[in-house]
């Protein structure tokens, strides 16, 4: 495709260049049309070779490589070897052509005679008057304008996708860090239920532990999940941790979802995640989680209280930084995050605009 996409814009050059020389005053005017489409064959062909030799070559090799005293000589080198063979090319064509030359000595003799002298003489005057380097110049605006747009495009595009491929490894970093220390919690607290002999609680949670697991694992790959299963996790993983707590109250309603709406998979976890780990487990301790759901918003809202002598480290490390990354990347513009502590009590809000 990109060979075929090269190959159209030369074409479509070689075409408006015969065109514009067609219909417009220039020394080739009263040419055979087969003469004329070959001188401009011929020209367009050494600017194809300029271009690629430029563009792929000299510019990558020196001068993004910062030699550009070398790559300075060589772009002058290039541009003399241009100015000599479209000199032979066209001075061969038109000397190869009765016609022409009949009409340019009549309507263009001080041309005529140039052509007409020694190739040196031809190639000195185009460089000194700077009449070829000129008309590359204008002829190469195009391509190297669709090139460098193209390329910040293309820049741009890998921004993005390495910015989303860095917060995906983040997530599957995040997942890797979550389940075998949530686990190891888990199946203690279970274990101690079953040492009690509660064996209906703990086959409640050992039901509840094992949908977790196969959500946050395996369903949890795509870029949005439903709502209702984010509800289900939240839910499997607050009742969880609920088990080894003595005194914290944990308050938790979650809504009743009528219609399905799309979310981020994992994207409030860490915010509950959070609030467990930093919670003191005394008398008073509290964690009161509130998820509110309409037609267009979330909003999402916990507050826990938190040891005042504990050091002030409620970051939550990678897992709410991944959190604020991804807030940013799938809902830029349409969230609302904001973080409050006394000391006593820790408080998020988070709204987000579906």
């Amino acid at each position: 495709m990109r060979w075929f996409q090269h190959s159209l814009f030369w074409l479509l050059l070689l075409g408006l260049r015969f065109y514009l020389t067609s219909i417009s005053f220039n020394v080739y005017e009263g040419f055979p049309a087969g003469s004329v489409l070959l001188l401009n064959i011929s020209s367009t062909s050494i600017i194809v070779l300029f271009y690629y030799t430029l563009v792929y070559y000299l510019w990558p090799k020196y001068l993004t490589s910062h030699h550009y005293g070398k790559g300075v000589l060589l772009i002058l080198l290039l541009l003399v070897v241009y100015t000599i063979s479209d000199a032979i090319a066209e001075k061969f064509l038109i000397s190869s052509c009765v016609p022409c030359t009949a009409r340019l000595a009549q309507t263009q003799p001080g041309y005529f005679q140039l052509i007409q002298s020694n190739l040196s003489n031809i190639v000195l005057v185009r460089l000194v008057t700077f009449g070829t380097p000129f008309f590359l110049l204008l002829t190469l605006t195009i391509p190297i304008s669709i090139k460098t747009a193209l390329n910040a495009y293309r820049s741009n595009m890998r921004s993005v996708t390495l910015a989303k491929e860095k917060l995906e490894l983040e997530l599957n970093f995040l997942r890797a860090q979550l389940n075998p220390h949530f686990l190891f919690n888990s199946m203690n607290n279970i274990y101690g239920l079953i040492i009690r002999g509660d064996t209906e609680r703990s086959a409640g949670l050992v039901s509840r532990l094992s949908e977790l697991l196969r959500y946050m694992l395996y369903e949890s790959e795509a870029n949005t999940m439903p709502f209702s299963k984010e509800v289900k996790l939240m839910t499997d993983y607050i009742e969880l941790e609920k088990v080894r707590l003595n005194f914290t109250r944990v308050t938790f309603n979650p809504p009743t979802i009528s219609a399905d709406i799309a979310i981020a998979p994992l994207l409030l976890i860490p915010l509950i995640e959070n609030a467990f780990k930093f919670t003191p487990d005394e008398p008073g301790a509290f964690i009161d989680i509130s998820l509110i759901l309409t037609s267009n918003t979330i909003n999402f809202k916990i507050e826990n209280s938190v040891d005042p002598v504990r050091p002030d480290d409620l970051s939550g490390g990678i897992g709410l930084g991944n959190m604020r990354k991804r807030l940013e990347l799938y809902y830029s513009g349409r969230y609302r995050y904001e973080v409050s502590n006394n000391g006593n009590k820790y408080l998020v809000n988070l709204s987000l605009s579906l």
